[in-house]
């Protein structure tokens, strides 16, 4: 949960249940739970649910001892699928008793097998390379591994593709100079076919949950402020989602796979612009188009927005609409904007460069800017960050500005910068990892703001651009970007962490997508699925998606439990000027069984081959089910 109060940021944490806590800073939101648990049988009970997990289909060689040793320059031959045949030449040798050699020929394996799959060296089983891409875009999912503590080998294919019922298999095929045998591979310890698995997860438990929220504050102004926040945001009675994650791109209809986020924050109603790592050329708040020019690009692997040279990122902000809407405005921010800007600027930085960040122009004005100015004093050097902001009075226009000296290695460690304009009164607010400028130290602040109040420029069709076209010194990396139209202060940097990131689904997890316009609630359109197989921040659903999902719009969750308030009361602490609301609320959940069951073994498509006795079985013949022995005598004629 992450709260705004006006300007500041609200530090969050678990609370506790001794009545003599104080907590270190203020304002300062604690949750004290679970204080009770009541189990509710006036409620039924969750479903039980099913999940089907797979097994690739395997090899795993037998123990290797010190005596065990392997020629150099073997062959190995290998049959995946039933389908796909590769030979494997010119591996390693060495002896077992060494601790280098099982991960070398494993290592050795693996980099054979990717260049024989680059190259085209896979063949079908009449010899001819191999073209199917659906089984060569499987084939990469083979792996080879080490069991150093077994001292054997395993070779596992891929778990199977739709196309060729989800068969998985591997075999050794004989070939000249093979080291099968001494690899402990001929004849195996275990050879399994891949097999699918059906995981019953148990029925959840319906339970009430007591938790306490208090609130503190240094006066009751603040503390009014924080009140009305959580009326907005926490009502007497609702529903709370858990577990919930970002989508990590938009989910056509008809998809079986979605990315999420390992990190972030909900796009907004007042989102101008908001960009994550893994946007990939799209914004969040509207679906704009990010463009750029050569020196930019995005890292692959969510890493982010690389920019060098004179390479930048475009983007429209506030369009006027193709139709007229009446609900489009040309002052879009009349009280002010705030920016979140997740910057990290690489090593190298030298006195007297100048590194343009960000700007936001509106008709040639800059509404907001932020510039990064090198200079050393001393023996340290300095990365100054500038702020400016455009705002208009009297037929006029006057210019804020405000400066903070950070050092220059916080800026290559990668910091969180927030800029919040305050149109009322002028200034520019500067925070670093949710920490606000220190304006009474003199060396990080050597002149205070400078004040300029007004109106924002800020109008329909405004450019918003990262780097500059005339070049920066230094490449700098923009995590995620998130313009808003209101003068918010920073959020608690531990929240764009704090999203169920896909590491953290296991098979059998429920999958909920729901409609959210504001970030936290969700709407009545929904989807359910359960969550098959996780590779990396991609996560295979159990069936296909129904209707398409925005990621700007569209929050990933477990479960809704329903909540009611029970008390609320003042508990002021008046000699340590602490001001505190406390409110109980009792929460309606399901309690999870976190260990699923595996229940019982499914063949999907069987494939019954009954090859009578004394016939030999084609080369190419697929292994599946087969009964390879048939005794007419006893059984009748077949």
């Amino acid at each position: 949960m992450a709260l705004r109060s006006g300007d500041a940021r609200v530090f969050a944490a678990h609370g506790y249940v001794d009545e003599g806590y104080r907590p270190s800073r203020v304002p300062f939101f604690s949750v004290v739970g679970p204080l009770g648990l009541h189990p509710e049988p006036e409620r039924e009970n969750g479903r039980t649910a099913t999940s089907t997990v797979r097994i690739p289909g395997h090899l795993i060689g037998r123990p290797r001892g010190p005596a065990d040793s392997v020629p150099a320059g073997g062959a190995l031959k290998l049959r995946l699928d039933g389908l796909a045949t590769v030979t494997l030449t010119g591996l390693p040798g060495g002896s077992f008793g060494a601790a280098t050699t099982g991960p070398a020929l494993v290592a050795a394996l693996t980099t054979k097998l990717s260049d024989a799959l680059a190259g085209g060296q896979f063949q079908d089983l009449s010899g001819a390379p191999l073209t199917d891409p659906l089984l060569l875009a499987a084939l990469a999912a083979v792996t080879c591994r080490w069991d150093a503590e077994g001292g054997r080998i395993a070779i596992s294919a891929d778990p199977g593709i739709p196309s060729l019922d989800f068969r998985s298999s591997v075999e050794l095929l004989p070939v000249a100079a093979s080291i099968a045998g001494v690899l402990g591979l001929e004849p195996p310890e275990r050879a399994q076919e891949g097999r699918a698995y059906l995981s019953r997860l148990r029925a959840p438990r319906a339970m009430t949950v007591d938790v306490q929220v208090d609130l503190w504050a240094a006066s009751q102004v603040d503390l009014a402020s924080i009140m009305d926040t959580v009326a907005l945001s926490i009502p007497t009675r609702g529903q709370m989602i858990l577990r919930p994650s970002l989508l990590g791109a938009d989910v056509p209809e008809g998809a079986t796979k979605l990315r999420l986020l390992p990190r972030g924050e909900p796009t907004l109603p007042t989102s101008l612009a908001h960009l994550e790592a893994s946007d990939q050329g799209l914004e969040r708040a509207r679906g704009g188009r990010v463009d750029l020019t050569p020196g930019a690009s995005w890292i692959p692997s969510s890493g982010g927005l690389l920019l060098s040279g004179t390479g930048t990122a475009t983007l429209r902000v506030n369009p006027t609409p193709v139709v007229p809407d009446p609900f489009h405005s040309d002052t879009p921010a009349p009280d002010g904007l705030s920016l979140s800007l997740g910057l990290q600027v690489a090593p190298g930085a030298a006195d007297a460069q100048t590194l343009p960040v960000f700007v936001l122009l509106s008709q040639a004005q800059p509404v907001l800017r932020l510039v990064l100015r090198y200079f050393q004093v001393g023996t340290r050097l300095w990365g100054e960050v500038v702020a400016t902001a455009t705002l208009s009075r009297d037929g006029g226009t006057q210019a804020a500005e405000t400066r903070w000296r950070l050092a220059s290695e916080r800026l290559e460690a990668g910091v969180v910068l927030h800029a919040r304009l305050e149109a009322g009164e002028g200034v520019v607010w500067l925070s670093v990892d949710g920490a606000p400028q220190p304006l009474l130290d003199p060396e990080a602040t050597p002149a205070p703001p400078v004040a300029a109040p007004g109106v924002p420029v800020a109008a329909s069709d405004m450019v918003l651009t990262l780097g500059s076209d005339t070049g920066t010194p230094l490449a700098f990396t923009v995590e995620h970007l998130h313009l808003m139209a209101e003068p918010v202060g920073p959020l608690d940097p531990s929240l764009r962490r704090s999203v169920t990131a896909p590491s953290r689904l296991r098979p059998g997890d429920v999958v909920v997508l729901g409609d959210c316009e504001d970030g936290y609630r969700i709407g009545k359109r929904r989807f359910q699925a359960l969550a098959m197989a996780v590779d990396g921040d991609e996560v295979t659903l159990s069936r296909p998606v129904e209707g398409g999902w925005t990621r700007g719009r569209t929050l990933v969750f477990q479960e809704e439990c329903f909540f009611f308030q029970t008390q609320l009361r003042r508990r002021d602490d008046l000699l340590n000027h602490l001001y505190r609301c406390s409110v109980d609320y009792r929460v309606s959940a399901l309690m999870e069984e976190l260990n699923a069951r595996t229940s019982a073994r499914l063949v999907e498509t069987p494939q019954v081959e009954l090859v009578p006795r004394g016939a030999s079985r084609a080369a190419g013949g697929h292994p599946g089910t087969s009964v390879t022995e048939v005794d007419t005598a006893k059984r009748g004629a077949i």
